[in-house]
């Protein structure tokens, strides 16, 4: 249909602009009046079109919706819980079958444990359905507890997706994860809206009819990273967020909802009297002997091979298991302590089956034992645990080399300790407010590719997005102001003084923006439309007003007889280059949507931004080309009839070009983003590589990172702590 109107539009400007060459011929009136109908009948097929396509979707009921979101969530989320388990994309040779604790508040419990591999059939046995996910403190030898960091709060949420997701009826909602830190403030229906749009592509009105219809369980994963420090209180962002779950319920009953969070974090939360009033508390289990001893048998003692070289470490750990205490050896219980969670498993599995060049083992297990008994055992596992990833990819899982990268083990932890300890800069002073830059504090776990450009200084950074803006539409302007003729060509001396506009404004955040042809049928896209219109007129209507007039009264002399044609000239030009840019603005409002959910990947955030602003940008040119070329044409026509010559189509079109270099320099159409990471990247040569996506990409499939929503993190806390303040990489043994 665009097309076609498009079509119509440029007939209608070549007829408009060959009636003035008949030069006293007579027209022929049939001719040029058969063009109109056929618009009108090109509208009314896309009418017709676009409401058979309305009927179509009316007949896809939230069932329907639900079944097939239900399949993607487990295609989605498996990949996650594979990558969790590290297996990377194939499945994973070894799980550990979790146990947990329940205590429910105000509701019934079907009974106070679980196991990881029941969870799903548990959870439905729940009414309602509301959960909350923690850890186990770790009890230290002084009496002390410790922390639950990678007791496995994630994974048991991800298996619980996995259940509900693969094996659901009609009426059972769909399981939906949310990154908690991307709560945008609203109520839990219009976020489980946004992030269904955002993420899983679904039509708007999908999206909504779900929602509405309760076929969807959001899954909040993450509280604890919500705000800084270790005790959040009542006015906190977490706080506030538990206290919307409270408010999310339907017909005057509580709606189900997950929830996952560190346990000081939760505890501080119940102190503060924000915990939900009616819940299910589930306490991941820290992994016990016989569980380890499972765990590494599946995973790494699979062969007679590998049952020979982990014999003394299984055995230790049956040990433990058949006790008494007493009788156990030091180094036996040192062992079982020291790798009592998922984390600390994948480390030992992985640092010791590293192979050297030849396919031969670097490590002996049997030093595991060694090393607990010294009590250094985990530093020695952070240690070597990048150069075991990475050297894991060169070799698949049957043995055989695959090809190796370019990037070294030493050269993916200098990048990674550089990142890391810019993370932690942002953190702040101990329990002092996090790091600020241009009133935007910080994020000390998120690695989101467009909001790193403070490594590379926080005002150089952005003086070179403001040069780069400046300069890529000259150096593609300018050529084509050669084109233009000899008596406009003083058009193109002051034509750069538009791109200054675009120095003028360049925010501070600068958010990815994607093209979104859906966006024009909601309320907010058609506002922004109209808004984008009035303000894109009026501006433009007063530069090129503006250009016109001083430009024409500085290279020709004006007297009294042609200063009022001057002037009613301008007038036209402005009115015809203002529609364009009204246009051109007006679109870019309406339909450019901001990418700032989780829901792609996140080197694709600067990816989509870069696009959009390629793309609309030639677009824009077009347009204005034919909008302004038209307009003008019909205004100098009308009033000065025949004698008048329109103007030249080269300067039109050098028009054009201005008005899409302008769009693309200011950001309404997306580019910004992509500018200020391009910034970053010069500002950050000798520390990370030119693509950085990519780099950050490989790092997630090594199980090094994990993805949140739009943001890369580290796997766990103390895998960054551990390389901040590392930034030299051990040596390798």
């Amino acid at each position: 249909m665009v097309l076609s109107v498009a079509v119509c539009l440029v007939g209608l400007w070549w007829t408009v602009d060959a009636l003035p060459q008949t030069k006293g011929e007579k027209p022929d009136p049939a001719g040029v009046l058969a063009l109109l109908p056929s618009l009108v009948g090109v509208v009314l097929g896309g009418w017709g079109a676009w409401a058979g396509i309305q009927a179509l979707q009316n007949q896809h009921t939230a069932s329907v919706i639900a079944e097939e979101l239900a399949g993607l969530v487990a295609r989605v989320e498996g990949a996650q819980y594979r990558q969790l388990l590290g297996s990377g994309r194939a499945a994973p040779d070894g799980r550990i079958d979790l146990a947990f604790t329940v205590t429910a508040t105000g509701m019934s419990s079907p009974r106070a444990d679980g196991t990881l591999e029941g969870v799903a059939d548990y959870y439905r046995g729940l009414r309602p359905g509301r959960v909350v996910i923690t850890g186990t403190p770790s009890e230290g030898r002084d009496g002390q507890s410790g922390g639950d960091a990678g007791t496995g709060k994630t994974v048991l949420a991800l298996s619980l997706i996995l259940g509900l997701a693969k094996e659901r009826s009609p009426q059972e909602p769909v399981p939906v994860r949310l990154t908690a830190a991307s709560w945008p403030g609203s109520d839990i229906r219009d976020w489980l809206r946004t992030h269904l749009t955002d993420v899983y592509r679904l039509p708007r009105r999908e999206a909504a009819r779900l929602v509405d219809a309760n076929l969807v369980l959001p899954v909040i994963d993450g509280l604890d990273e919500m705000d800084p420090g270790t005790a959040p209180g009542y006015t906190s962002r977490a706080a506030a967020l538990l206290r919307c779950v409270e408010r999310f319920e339907h017909g005057g009953e509580h709606c189900p909802v997950v929830v996952t969070c560190r346990h000081a974090h939760y505890q501080a939360l119940v102190e503060a009297g924000t915990e939900p009033r009616i819940v299910a508390h589930i306490a991941v289990a820290r992994v016990d002997a016989s569980r380890a001893h499972r765990y590494l048998s599946q995973r790494v003692a699979g062969t007679e091979r590998g049952r020979a070289r982990w014999q003394p470490v299984l055995s230790a750990l049956d040990t433990v298991t058949a006790g008494p205490a007493g009788t156990v050896q030091p180094e036996h219980t040192l062992l079982a302590e020291t790798l009592d969670t998922p984390w600390r498993l994948t480390l030992a599995a992985t640092v010791f089956e590293e192979r050297t060049a030849d396919g031969g083992y670097l490590r002996d297990p049997g030093d595991l034992l060694v090393l607990a008994l010294g009590g250094h055992l985990y530093e020695y596992l952070l240690d070597r645990y990048i150069g075991a990833a990475v050297a894991a990819r060169h070799w698949g899982s049957d043995g055989t080399p695959r090809p190796s990268g370019t990037d070294t083990a030493d050269a993916v932890w200098r990048r990674l300790a550089f990142l890391a300890r810019y993370l932690n800069d942002n953190s702040g002073p101990q329990d002092g407010p996090p790091r600020c830059v241009a009133g935007h504090a910080l994020s000390s776990t998120d690695l989101v590719l467009h909001e790193l450009w403070p490594l590379g200084g926080k005002h150089r950074t952005r003086w070179t997005e403001r040069v780069l803006a400046v300069a890529a539409p000259l150096l593609l302007v300018s050529p084509a102001g050669l084109l233009v003729p000899g008596d406009d060509f003083e058009l193109v001396v002051l034509w750069a003084f538009l791109l200054c506009f675009t120095v003028l404004y360049r925010p501070a955040w600068p958010k990815p923006w994607r093209i979104d042809l859906g966006r024009l049928r909601t309320p907010t896209g058609r506002r922004a439309l109209a808004l984008g219109s009035t303000v894109g007129f009026s501006i433009g209507f007063l530069i090129f007003f503006g250009l016109f007039y001083s430009i024409f009264g500085l290279f020709y002399e004006t007297d009294e007889a042609s200063a009022p044609r001057l002037l009613q000239d301008s007038l036209v030009v402005g009115l015809a280059f203002g529609l364009a840019t009204g246009l051109a603005v007006g679109l870019a409002r309406g339909l450019m949507s901001k990418q700032e959910q989780a829901g792609v990947l996140p080197h694709h955030l600067v990816r989509m931004d870069l696009t959009a602003a390629v793309v609309f940008g030639p677009v824009t040119a077009v347009a204005a080309t034919l909008l302004s070329g038209l307009v003008s044409l019909l205004a100098f026509n009308t009033i000065y009839g025949t004698s008048f010559g329109d103007l030249p189509f080269l300067t039109v079109s050098f028009f054009g070009l201005m008005i899409g270099a302008f769009i693309f320099g200011i950001p309404v159409a997306g580019g910004s983003a992509a500018l200020r990471y391009f910034a970053l990247l010069l500002h950050t040569r000798r520390k990370l590589p030119w693509r950085l996506g990519r780099f950050l990409d490989v790092c997630y499939e090594l199980g090094i990172l994990r993805v949140s929503g739009t943001a890369w993190q580290f796997r766990h806390r103390e895998l960054q702590d551990h390389l901040a303040t590392h930034p030299v990489p051990p040596p390798r043994s």
